[in-house]
């Protein structure tokens, strides 16, 4: 975070907030009882990646570092996607995403690493871009599942940028940040596209 400027912690938020309220607008596709446990999960993944965004602020503005904000992303993150997931199911029970989320959450604690919550927040929230692209196919809304499908291939572009020698550099630090507000951008529309899809004939259910 050494000469992290001000302006690109603060467009950090872009990206995060353009999810969050993609996820938001999916979760409203849910079978109504489980509309409210959806939206939780997509202001628990948004809350997420505004404690990450909140302390690259702190730290670029104001030297000031909690370390626990950093931390929060991943936690937030993996809870939500397995709610959200579990919503855009809707045959599905409560106990084995439970199950997976407190495994997944205890070995990590006795592994003293993040990495497996890691791996679950990463694939919970690829696994509901694929779920949103099945919602969209149901309904023959192609331009979304294009979307959903640049929206993964981008997310996935950034794990080289992440895993490059330069990657402190500030022009890869920008790359990054613009590569991750595409997808985003993408993930949004598409969301916004499927869920206009199924106002215009809502009698059919995802099943």
């Amino acid at each position: 975070m050494n000469d992290y400027p001000v302006i690109l912690a603060v467009e950090d938020f872009v990206p995060t907030l353009l999810a969050m309220y993609g996820f938001w607008l999916l979760a409203g596709l849910a079978v109504p009882a489980k509309v409210t446990a959806g939206r939780i999960g997509a202001v628990l993944i948004g809350a997420g990646g505004i404690a990450k965004s909140v302390w690259k602020l702190l730290v670029a503005g104001f030297g000031v570092d909690l370390p626990w904000l950093e931390g929060s992303l991943f936690p937030l993150m993996s809870a939500g996607a397995v709610l959200l997931i579990w919503a855009l199911l809707p045959t599905a029970p409560w106990w084995p995403f439970a199950a997976v989320y407190a495994a997944v959450a205890g070995g990590a604690a006795l592994a003293g690493t993040m990495k497996p919550v890691f791996i679950l927040a990463t694939a919970g929230v690829t696994t509901v871009s694929v779920i949103g692209a099945v919602y969209a196919g149901r309904r023959r809304a192609r331009p979304a599942i294009a979307l959903y499908t640049l929206g993964i291939v981008l997310v996935t572009a950034l794990v080289p940028l992440r895993n490059h020698p330069d990657h402190e550099t500030l022009r890869l630090q920008w790359i990054e940040q613009g590569t991750n507000t595409a997808a985003q951008l993408a993930f949004l529309t598409a969301a916004w596209l499927t869920v206009r899809a199924y106002r215009r004939s809502p009698s059919e259910v995802f099943a």
